[in-house]
């Protein structure tokens, strides 16, 4: 370890540190970690036994061109949507914060809303009615997915 002082600012400098290289290697040889959206997305499909894209998107309510548009990346999908398709998967915990991720988003500790959504993917309630209907007594009428 090295001690730097640089602009009146002490610096640690760490000689063991692994270089850049082997960091960018390390990170982007965790495949799930690595994957843009659409390629997790797939993922998922495979392990859930969706065999035609047709079948999730339709399941989650999602048009054909918004579909194409997601997967091709022309469009950044919304929260509402990715929470869609989480709940037609019928995802885990960890595969709903990988794929709201990619797409830029978190379930929130601070957000009562975010906290409904996680309470119904960790205890496994994936009817989007069901989820509406807390989402209205919790007075997010106005937020509901659809």
């Amino acid at each position: 370890m090295k001690l730097l002082l640089v602009n009146s600012e002490l610096t640690i400098y760490n000689r063991d540190m692994e270089s850049l290289d082997s960091f960018i290697k390390k990170h982007r040889s965790n495949e799930e970690k690595a994957s843009d959206f659409a390629t997790y997305l797939y993922k998922l499909m495979n392990k859930y036994g969706f065999d035609k894209n047709a079948d999730l998107y339709n399941k989650a309510n999602i048009t054909r061109q918004h579909w194409h548009a997601i997967i091709s990346d022309k469009i950044k999908p919304s929260l509402q949507t990715v929470v869609k398709l989480v709940f037609a998967l019928r995802a885990n915990n960890h595969e709903c914060k990988t794929l709201l991720k990619k797409a830029g988003y978190t379930l929130a500790s601070a957000s009562e809303y975010s906290l409904i959504i996680r309470y119904c993917i960790e205890n496994k309630i994936y009817d989007l009615s069901e989820l509406n209907k807390y989402l209205e007594e919790y007075g997010y009428k106005d937020s509901l997915i659809y």
